[in-house]
């Protein structure tokens, strides 16, 4: 054989472990990102000392008007119920009395919640 066989012949092997390689990581991945789960619960019923109420799909039986959209961004690893502690947050400060239309979404990798707060008209 010729060296340049012998090189071919050693490329050839290379490629195929290579491949091989490649193959195996790939099936990895898959079944690594895929068989895994998590279940997150973020609780919308008021508490004892807390003063807003939280609607996602059903609106309030009371009279109210829009005071503003607001919205929270969390980081990879932030909770639902750390987002929902955030619009809480904004919406006391706001001076609001619930949050409406709560949505949990993600931006990229980024978690969001957001909502529009509101005030009652008549207490």
């Amino acid at each position: 054989m010729t060296t340049k066989q012998l090189n071919e012949q050693l490329i050839f092997r290379q490629m195929k472990k290579l491949k091989s390689t490649a193959v195996l990581f790939g099936l990895i991945l898959v079944v690594t990102m895929t068989s895994c789960t998590t279940t997150r619960v973020a609780t919308l019923t008021k508490g004892d000392n807390e003063t807003i109420e939280l609607f996602t799909t059903k609106l309030p039986d009371k009279k109210y008007s829009e005071i503003s959209y607001i919205q929270t961004d969390g980081a990879v690893f932030h909770t639902p119920q750390q987002l929902l502690n955030g619009l809480k947050k904004k919406a006391i400060e706001l001076k609001a009395d619930a949050v409406i239309n709560i949505k949990y979404d993600f931006q990229a990798w980024y978690p969001v919640v957001s909502g529009t707060a509101i005030k009652y008209v008549d207490k």
